[in-house]
């Protein structure tokens, strides 16, 4: 028998076990990406990954359970950065937001991965632990960076008195939106980068909330 060195040639199956997980949830976001949440069956998850139906529930109960770990797996893991990012640019409010808005939209620059916010919005009202496992994992973190420092301007001095967590969600939903639309209208984007996107949409934001000589700032 004739030894095949291409490793990619061989069947995913052939794999170690320990990888596996990682391939159903690569199979799980293209499949999500694509038919959306309920449309997607597990044993469709199992054949793009390469595995028997039986053999995926070794690693994942239910679908629900591939959905939480994508989150987990490609969202969930930027409220690290964000928290970090914040504790960082605490001196600097102004730029620690920037760098979480040019932040939040390059890690959305993989469409199947912008698909995931996009489902919970297609599909909250009928799976609503999802809508609310997504929230607490990534929507509450997000927010509670941004809120950090928002404050850290507002005591600065450097931002006027606002609510943090209506000027976080000021300066996170045309994001979301630019994203969700590029997604759902690719065909008609021909307008400026994501990068000068986020530029425009950040100024538009921080100089609706900056202080300026007119305006009393607290102490």
């Amino acid at each position: 028998m004739i030894s095949n060195p291409d490793n990619s040639a061989l069947p995913r199956w052939t794999r170690k076990p320990k990888a596996r997980p990682d391939e159903v949830l690569e199979a799980a976001l293209e499949l999500f990406a694509l038919n959306g949440f309920a449309a997607t069956r597990m044993e469709d998850i199992a054949q793009r990954a390469g595995l028997s139906k039986a053999a995926i529930y070794l690693y994942f109960p239910s679908k629900h359970d591939v959905f939480k770990a994508l989150v987990e797996q490609r969202v969930g893991v930027l409220r690290t950065h964000f928290d970090a990012a914040a504790r960082q640019q605490l001196s600097d409010p102004k730029a620690g937001l920037r760098l979480i808005a040019h932040m939040w939209a390059t890690s959305f620059h993989d469409l199947r991965v912008a698909a995931i916010p996009r489902i919970i919005l297609a599909e909250a009202h009928r799976f609503p632990d999802l809508a609310e496992f997504y929230h607490r994992t990534v929507i509450e973190r997000t927010q509670a960076a941004l809120v950090e420092l928002i404050q850290a301007g507002i005591d600065r001095g450097q931002f006027r008195t606002v609510e943090p967590i209506i000027a976080a969600r000021a300066l996170v939903s045309p994001l979301v939106f630019e994203i969700l639309r590029r997604q759902a209208f690719p065909q008609f984007h021909k307008g400026p980068s994501m990068d000068q996107e986020v530029e425009a949409i950040f100024d538009l934001f921080l100089n609706g909330i900056a202080a300026t000589p007119h305006q009393t700032c607290p102490e």
